[in-house]
């Protein structure tokens, strides 16, 4: 039998989680699913919700990855300007994105109220400081163009959104009401719970080191027992080239880091924020902690690959900013790194990798899986159905030329690192 996972260094994993058994005995379902972050565990919620028997397998914890590396922020409009959104994939595209957020919020609080999950979710709402006159703009001008999709965005006085001490290190500050945070360690196991007692089987330590499509049914192995459906379902995000080699020009690895520090005496705001175009953000927790993260962008290829190692550099910048709101030192209690996947044209891949062979993928969230993912699955139990998905028809992975010319003939995957 494996040896249980360390639980990663995570603020979120200070709070005893239950741990759940490995694989150890063949199993049957209707859909294998490999990973066990946000998509994976959304996705087999609403599986078993529909009346499907669901497996899933995770190499590590579930919520061991990125799903439980992040900031716990639920946001509908993304950090990037909307303007360049539409420019890279037309409105169409560009207004799929911001639905997905939206949705998944409401999935999310649906989730949590109606399971009554104790994962700290509220309702805030969510700030955009910026840096500099430039970014302010590309701020302003894409206002216009939320407004017309229907997502408002006000700007708001600096004076409303920081204490005094900290606002000369920002030029102008702006608001969307209807973001939210949550505990994403929490709120993922007590999804999970409640998926087992509709009849899910979920693993931990259980990783898929190999599967094969024989007889119409995909066969997966770990802990040398078998998995076996008819469907399969990767949601591995970053580790998902692992497992399908086609993949890797597709969605890359990348590193973000974080930290969390003792409780503040100065109280911030308490919507999460966004700053710099999104390369830094934080939020301050009831307890007065503040959650701190990013500064990739100061070291863009250092922070490229699978390593959850923390480095003084991206730590140090981190702690700069930290300075910025809190001058004169502050305590720091953690700090920890995830990996995240990155698609090549920023959004995700959701939908049939081949669906001659029952072979489907939602993985390459590029940062913004906790605030799509639910969407995306929900969805997705659609297209496993057969049936159209409108709402990630944009996501569709034959959007990319290396899978068309493989989607009738995916039959067996490779080994896999992690998931």
């Amino acid at each position: 039998m494996p040896t249980p996972s360390t639980p990663p260094p995570s603020y979120w994993w200070t709070s005893a989680v239950p741990a759940r058994p490995p694989l150890g005995a063949d199993v049957e379902a209707d859909v294998v699913i490999v990973g066990g972050g946000i998509a994976g565990t959304s996705l087999a919620w609403t599986l078993v919700e529909q009346g499907a028997s669901v497996v899933l397998l995770e190499a590590g914890r579930l919520a061991g990855e990125a799903s439980g590396r992040n900031a716990g922020f639920l946001l509908a409009i993304p950090a990037e300007p909307y303007a360049e959104r539409i420019a890279l994939w037309g409105r169409e595209g560009a207004r799929a994105f911001l639905q997905l957020g939206r949705r998944t919020h409401q999935r999310l609080a649906h989730m949590a109220q109606a399971l009554r999950l104790d994962c700290d979710y509220r309702l805030t709402g969510s700030l955009r400081l910026t840096r500099d006159e430039l970014e302010s703009e590309d701020i302003r001008e894409s206002m216009p163009e939320l407004r017309h999709d229907g997502f408002p965005m006000r700007e708001i006085a600096l004076a409303d959104a920081l204490p005094e001490h900290a606002r000369g290190h920002f030029h102008a500050a702006f608001e969307v009401p209807e973001d939210g945070v949550l505990d994403p360690v929490r709120f993922l196991h007590g999804l999970a719970a409640a998926t087992e007692e509709r009849g899910g089987q979920l693993f931990e330590d259980s990783r898929v080191t190999g599967a094969r499509w024989q007889d119409g049914v995909w066969e997966c192995h770990a802990n040398g027992y078998r998995a076996c459906g008819r469907t399969l379902v990767i949601c591995t995000n970053a580790w998902a080239p692992k497992l399908v080699p086609a993949l890797e020009p597709l969605i890359v690895p990348r590193r973000g880091q974080m930290l969390s520090t003792v409780p503040l005496d100065v109280r911030f705001d308490t919507r999460p924020v966004y700053a710099n175009y999104g390369y830094q953000y934080w939020r301050q927790l009831g307890d007065g902690r503040l959650v701190m993260g990013g500064w990739r962008n100061t070291a863009f290829d250092a922070e490229t690959g699978f390593d959850t190692n923390t480095t003084p550099g991206i730590q140090g910048a981190i702690e700069q900013g930290l300075a910025d709101l809190v001058p004169g030192g502050v305590t720091i209690e953690h700090r920890w790194a995830g990996t995240m996947g990155f698609a090549r044209d920023g959004r995700p891949l959701v939908g049939w990798l081949d669906a001659a062979h029952h072979l489907a993928i939602c993985a390459g969230f590029t940062g913004h899986g906790l605030g799509m993912g639910a969407a995306c699955t929900e969805d997705l139990t659609d297209v496993l159905s057969f049936k159209r998905a409108p709402g990630i028809s944009t996501l569709d992975p034959l959007r990319f030329g290396e899978l068309r010319q493989q989607r009738d003939g995916i039959v067996s995957l490779g080994a896999t690192t992690s998931s």
